[in-house]
């Protein structure tokens, strides 16, 4: 009796439980959702261009024999006295004077840890901030490539550890090392062959290393000269012949105008008199330039001429360069198109999961995008919102439903 009852309970258990899991079996596929959550995003609509850079320039010239070795890197100000390039006999002499650079930057590191010598160790804690912070940069900078910063953030850290240890009372002072390395320095100097010709800018302005041979025919007021034919040789040909001895050249000043050729039905809001927000080169920086004029040319485009007054490294050292016209800047909410829906009154929207339930959320589109939208932030609760975890796949959806 009890044995019979009991198999009796087992097997109405069993039916229970298979009829349980055929029915999970059989729903969950309808139920099944994959939400994603809504961050703020911020997205710039660009026309990319090509443009021809117009500035005013000097080119120095130079005839003489030797080894030449900038001093300056692109860019830097220089006076007429300003001494922007060095000859030397050979390549050698050029090595030997770097070295001694690179030498007596050691023995100024080295005396200015000296100067901590006799004082106490309350500097410790901002020197081992120093190393800490100077040993993160060298890595950084290694690994981003940018090898001239990592030599001088490694200058930095050689310092802050020699005064680290004159601070520990490690070290009385760094005679003998300074003594070796000016002897180092006399011997090198006693090997360089001498006769070293300093170049002097002979003017004021920005130097720039590079010479395309445009120099002098497209200046801050040619503008007006260029053809939809000039423009589009220049873009092909952006270097020309320049003179043999020509070693570089000073821009006037930061001004700089660019003219292109663009389909004047994408410059909706561009006109001539008006302001124009560009992005030079790869940089994430916006410059906003003046749009000085606006001359159509045929074939439903314009030349377009825009004037800069910000020194930009790429409208400085190349004849053109590439550009993109920011025409509109988007932020809000992101979110993916497979999320949208429409509701019974066609108001567009996503479906939001609060809990177990979902909720429709209206949803203001401020910019399509390739596979995702832009919406804007509302202050109405019926409206998405920032972290909402809308569904982005699923069935059978509406709002109110139980997942």
């Amino acid at each position: 009796m009890n044995s019979a009852w009991t198999r009796t309970i087992i097997a109405i258990l069993s039916v229970f439980v298979i009829l349980v899991a055929l029915g999970q079996v059989f729903f969950a596929g309808g139920e099944k959702i994959t939400t994603e959550t809504v961050y703020n995003y911020g997205y710039d609509a660009e026309i990319p261009f090509s443009g021809v850079i117009l500035r005013d320039e000097q080119v120095i010239l130079n005839s003489d024999q030797g080894v030449l070795s900038y001093e300056h890197e692109d860019g830097v100000k220089a006076g007429k006295s300003t001494v922007i390039a060095r000859r030397y006999r050979s390549n050698d002499d050029v090595a030997y004077l770097r070295e001694i650079e690179q030498l007596e930057e050691q023995i100024e590191m080295l005396e200015s840890a000296e100067m901590l010598i006799g004082t106490d160790n309350s500097q410790l804690e901002a020197i081992s901030a120093q190393i800490n912070e100077s040993h993160s940069e060298l890595i950084g900078d290694i690994i981003d490539g940018d090898f001239k910063a990592a030599s001088e953030e490694r200058s930095k850290l050689l310092c802050a550890m020699c005064k680290r240890e004159i601070t520990l009372k490690e070290s009385g002072g760094y005679s003998e090392k300074k003594n070796e390395l000016q002897n180092r320095i006399s011997e090198l100097e006693a090997m360089i062959s001498g006769g070293v010709q300093e170049i002097k800018a002979g003017g004021t302005g920005y130097f720039v290393s590079s010479v395309d041979g445009y120099e002098g025919e497209l200046g801050y007021s040619d503008s007006d000269k260029l053809t939809e034919e000039m423009i589009e040789q220049i873009i092909e040909n952006p270097v020309k012949s320049s003179p043999k001895n020509a070693i570089g050249k000073l821009v006037s000043d930061y001004h700089w105008r660019a003219a292109a050729i663009i389909e004047t039905d994408k410059m909706v809001g561009i006109y001539e008199g008006g302001k124009a927000m560009l992005r030079v080169g790869s940089a994430q920086r916006q410059y906003e330039t003046d749009v000085v004029s606006v001359k159509k040319c045929g074939d439903g485009k314009s030349i377009y001429i825009f004037e800069g007054d910000n020194f930009v490294s790429d409208a400085a050292e190349s004849r053109v360069a590439s550009f993109k016209l920011v025409v509109n800047s988007y932020g809000g909410l992101r979110v993916s198109r497979t999320a949208l829906h429409f509701d019974d009154n066609e108001q567009i929207g996503v479906f939001v999961q609060r809990g177990r339930t979902l909720v429709f959320k209206k949803a203001d589109v401020v910019y399509w995008g390739e596979g995702y939208v832009i919406c804007s932030q509302k202050p109405d609760e019926d409206y998405l919102k920032l972290y909402d975890k809308v569904v982005v796949e699923g069935k059978g959806l509406y709002d109110g439903k139980v997942i």
